[in-house]
C-alpha cells in the first residue's frame, strides 16, 4: 500500500517549515493576515494585469509586509544567507525547470496542438524596459511568498486535522502549485493547460528550492533565473522574426 511516510526526508536539513505545527505559534489574527495577503495578491494579478509596475509593487508590498510581521523580528524563519552549498540546489532547480519545459511540458502541449502565450501580456520591448526589469525583481519576491503562504496555510489546516506532516506537505504542494498556476489565468489569456503545466506544475522547481533550504532567497534566485531566461529567449525570437 502506498504511504507518504518518510517520503519527504530528502527535503530535511535539520530545519522544519515554520508555523504549520505551531512552531512558532501564530495567532488566529496572524493566520488571517496571511490568508488576506494571498487573496489580495490574486485580486491584484486579476485587476492590474495590464499595469505592470503597479501590479509588481502591490504584489511585493502585500506579501513582504505580512511576512515580516508574522516573523516577529525572527527574520531567519524566511531569510537566510546564501551559502556555497545552496548554489548546487539553485543550479539543479533551474536546470530541472528548463528540462521539464523542453522535454515534457512543451511536447505535451504541442501534441495537443495547444497555442502558447508568451511571458504575460506585455510586448517584448516593454518586457526589456528598465521599469519592467526593476519592478519584476519586486514581483517575483512577492510571487515566492504567495507560494510559501499557500503552502503553509494548507499545511496548517491539514496538520491540524491529521497530525501528519507528510500528508500535510503533499497536499500543501499540490494545492499551492494549482492556485499559483491559476493565478496566471488572466495574464495568459485563459490558456488553462499551459498555466497548469508550466506556471503551475513547473513552479515545483523553485518551490523545491525553498522546501529544501527553507530560505526564500534560494527559491527567489531560481525564479529570477527562470523568468529572465524566458525574457532572453523571447528577445532572441523577436530579433529573429
Amino acid at each position: 500500500m502506498f504511504s507518504l511516510k518518510d517520503k519527504f526526508k530528502f527535503l530535511d536539513d535539520g530545519i522544519d517549515f515554520p508555523f504549520y505545527n505551531d512552531v512558532p505559534k501564530l495567532s488566529t489574527a496572524d493566520w488571517s493576515i496571511v490568508l488576506i495577503s494571498v487573496i489580495l495578491v490574486i485580486i491584484t494579478i486579476s485587476l492590474f494585469s495590464s499595469h505592470q509596475a503597479l501590479k509588481s509593487v502591490m504584489i511585493f508590498l502585500v506579501t513582504i509586509i505580512p511576512a515580516l510581521y508574522i516573523c516577529k523580528r525572527n527574520y531567519g524563519l524566511f531569510f537566510k544567507r546564501i551559502r556555497l552549498k545552496d548554489i548546487k540546489t539553485i543550479i539543479l532547480s533551474f536546470l530541472g525547470y528548463i528540462l521539464y519545459v523542453m522535454l515534457i511540458a512543451t511536447p505535451i502541449l504541442a501534441l495537443m496542438h495547444y497555442p502558447l502565450a508568451g511571458n504575460g501580456i506585455l510586448p517584448i520591448a516593454e518586457q526589456l524596459s528598465p521599469t519592467f526589469i526593476v519592478t519584476i525583481f519586486l514581483q517575483l519576491m512577492g510571487e515566492e511568498f504567495l507560494k510559501i503562504f499557500l503552502l503553509l496555510l494548507i499545511m496548517y489546516a491539514i496538520y491540524k486535522s491529521t497530525g501528519n506532516r507528510d500528508i500535510s506537505l503533499f497536499i500543501g504542494i499540490v494545492g499551492s502549485l494549482f492556485v499559483f498556476g491559476m493565478a496566471h489565468y488572466t495574464a495568459y489569456s485563459g490558456r488553462i493547460f499551459q498555466i497548469l503545466l508550466i506556471q503551475g506544475l513547473g513552479s515545483i522547481f523553485n518551490l523545491y528550492a525553498y522546501m529544501k533550504k527553507k530560505n526564500v532567497f534560494v527559491s527567489y534566485i531560481v525564479h529570477l533565473m527562470i523568468d529572465f531566461s524566458g525574457f532572453i529567449v523571447s528577445a532572441i525570437q523577436a530579433g529573429v522574426h
